[in-house]
């Protein structure tokens, strides 16, 4: 933890993340505390990575305080000259790669996920109109 600070410039905190930001990369330390465990982290990053492959996540380290805790710092590309999108925006794109609308704003659904928490904060929208989901809540659907 000593060293989290060289990883950059510290960036917007949650409840599960504290952000660090250099020129091109984002790193999210996570705390644990939504996922409850390392290995439904990294199901629910791989999942992100599936759904959304423009903002994959990359494992990049581990961090923590010694004896007590262990945290893993996630990387991902930092989005450029981006705002956050419209809610209009962001339903128009889950319909576009097969999610529908729930009754919650921010909800989307299909026969594999459900995908939640995609509001302005967790999504942005670049110049030319793309969208960038950055970050989300995830969780596959049983079959």
């Amino acid at each position: 933890m000593a060293l989290v600070f060289d990883l950059g410039t510290p960036g917007p905190s949650g409840n599960e993340n504290d952000t660090y930001v250099s020129d091109d990369t984002v790193y999210k330390v996570n705390n644990l505390l939504n996922s409850g465990s390392i290995v439904r982290l990294l199901e629910k990053v791989m999942m992100h990575n599936a759904i959304f492959p423009f903002t994959s996540y990359h494992l990049y380290a581990f961090t923590g305080f010694d004896g007590r805790s262990v945290m893993p710092v996630l990387s991902q590309d930092l989005v450029k000259n981006a705002m956050p999108a419209p809610q209009i925006a962001i339903d128009t794109y889950m319909a576009a790669i097969g999610f529908n609308r729930e009754d919650s704003v921010g909800r989307y659904s299909n026969t594999h996920y459900t995908v939640w928490d995609l509001i302005p904060r967790n999504v942005l929208q670049d110049r030319d109109g793309d969208i960038f989901v950055v970050d989300a809540e995830i969780k596959q659907n049983k079959q």
